[in-house]
């Protein structure tokens, strides 16, 4: 049905990311052509976008009875199945009969593991489960369903081993399915798993990690926990309910994001105990979610400083880099999500240089928005004063460390950049490179208020200039900075306390007393 150019002006409306305009005329439209299946797409399409997923599933409902097609039954199931999840009065079932004999053994769930990814997740998993091994407690894990088949890996196994460390993966193959599944059903699909892991493996305590979208393991593990009679710990790595979306007009102001609050709240306080890893994200869940604040405990990221010592300056690196003298500022992370703020290390540099200072960026990593901020760099004129590395393996990573003479961390301010402390900062430390970060009060917290490192207003790309001049120009003041950052991480930031931390967190736990933080 031609519906004119008004439908095609709603469309340059929804493409220019100008939702209320475009919906204001797609119901306008409506009123004349209810039936319309192509503006009943679009406003779901609105809908969605802007997290308002309960009118999203009114139009998708009303263009399934127009439109008969498998593609939008389903988009629609889709949206039941996000709506569904968030709903405080669902929950996955175990159908299985309940085990007979438990044991102590404690079963680590993760979303995700090395040998396949090396993010800070990964990272915080695996150093946990190696020390906690170090430590004899009997701990496996297990990843979620669908992992790795579902970032890419070809026929992967159903168990890998990385060092001492054994991952069992369920349903390793499975890819492609757990895209394609409706989110309430994949809860449900980890459920069923989950409990047939805890009864073959006598498990007696659930250590569970944040999922993709947070909440989603804590669903599947406080059903299984509740079925087998067991105890399970929340381990909140961060905040996620407002990183649904890239559109920051939306992300803590939807009905989707309110939905996710809320679920949040509701794993965190079913759970027996709830760590998290900063005393900013400690706070939140005791003011924001209203958990107990004597059931929830920090644990902080930490570093292994065997892996990272201080070491002198790769020369082939510096020449492949084509580094030179100047003044390297550096961060390393992902170059996929808005928080990490690399453009303020962009700019920040550009304007170092206009200054006449020799200033090069050395940005490593590789992600979604490279290509954007490789245009920024085009843009600020710097495009031969940043480097771009891409991807580096593990175990090359301390090599480019190394050649930073300041690790910057640029992070802008949104809510999970606000609490959550990245672990690549301990990293730096550990390797004597000083640290300039933003001054949320995460990174406030790691770098002690400027006992052991500095910071630079949040966003501001002329005050991080100002502090690189300030810091370049008096080296006696970096190496303070970082002699007392590497004493730091080596008394405070070591693994072996993180599992120790866990080890006693576990023990009462399963005891019959209440968890002190």
């Amino acid at each position: 049905m031609d519906v004119g150019p008004r439908a095609v002006l709603a469309k340059r409306k929804f493409d220019a990311k100008d939702y209320a305009a475009a919906l204001k005329l797609v119901e306008q439209l409506l009123v004349k052509h209810p039936g319309n299946p192509w503006l009943l797409r679009l406003a779901m399409d609105i809908q969605s976008k802007t997290g308002e997923l309960s009118q999203a599933l009114v139009f998708a409902n009303r263009l399934v009875d127009v439109d008969h097609s498998a593609k939008t039954s389903t988009g629609r199931r889709k949206l039941e199945g996000r709506l569904r999840e968030t709903d405080p009065r669902w929950g996955p079932t175990v159908t299985a009969d309940q085990p007979q004999l438990m044991g102590k053994s404690i079963l680590y769930v993760a979303k995700e593991s090395r040998p396949f990814l090396d993010n800070g997740f990964c990272t915080r998993t695996h150093e946990t489960l190696a020390s906690l091994r170090d430590h004899d407690v009997d701990v496996r894990c297990v990843t979620m369903p669908g992992f790795p088949a579902n970032i890419g890996v070809k026929v992967p196994q159903h168990e890998s081993v990385v060092g001492q460390v054994s991952y069992r993966h369920l349903l390793p193959n499975a890819g492609d399915l757990v895209r394609d599944m409706p989110f309430d059903e994949y809860v449900q699909l980890s459920a069923q798993l989950l409990a047939r892991e805890v009864a073959d493996r006598q498990v007696g305590l659930l250590h569970v990690g944040s999922g993709h979208r947070g909440y989603e393991t804590a669903l599947a593990a406080s059903a299984v926990a509740r079925w087998a009679g067991i105890p399970w710990l929340y381990e909140v790595r961060s905040f996620f309910e407002n990183t649904w979306s890239s559109d920051p007009r939306f992300n803590e102001s939807s009905e989707y994001y309110h939905r996710r609050l809320h679920t949040e709240t509701r794993m965190m306080n079913e759970a027996d105990a709830v760590v998290t890893i900063s005393g900013p994200m400690r706070e939140e869940i005791v003011n924001v979610h209203r958990v107990d604040p004597g059931k929830v405990t920090v644990i902080p990221n930490s570093v292994d400083v065997r892996r990272f010592q201080p070491q002198p300056k790769s020369d082939e690196l510096v020449k492949e880099l084509r580094l030179g003298s100047s003044f390297v500022v550096g961060y390393i992370s992902n170059l996929s999500h808005p928080r990490e703020g690399q453009e303020v290390l962009i700019r920040a540099v550009a304007e170092c240089r206009r200054r006449g200072d020799d200033v090069t960026g050395l940005l490593v990593g590789d992600g979604g928005r490279r290509s954007e901020l490789e245009n920024l760099a085009r843009r600020e004129g710097v495009t031969d004063h940043v480097r771009f590395t891409g991807n580096v393996p593990f175990d090359d990573i301390a090599s480019y460390y190394a050649l930073i003479d300041l690790f910057v961390v640029p992070r802008v301010d949104e809510r999970a950049a606000r609490l959550v402390s990245p672990i690549k900062p301990f990293e730096a430390m550990a390797m004597r490179v000083p640290v300039l970060t933003s001054d949320l009060p995460a990174l406030a917290e790691i770098v002690g208020d400027g006992a052991r490192g500095r910071t630079f207003k949040t966003g501001d790309h002329h005050d991080l200039a100002l502090q690189i001049k300030g810091l370049r120009a008096h080296p006696d003041e970096r190496r303070m900075l970082a002699d007392r950052a590497y004493e730091w991480v080596r008394a405070e930031r070591d693994w072996a306390s993180t599992a120790r931390s866990f080890s006693n967190l576990y023990e009462a736990i399963m005891q019959p007393q209440k968890v002190q933080s």
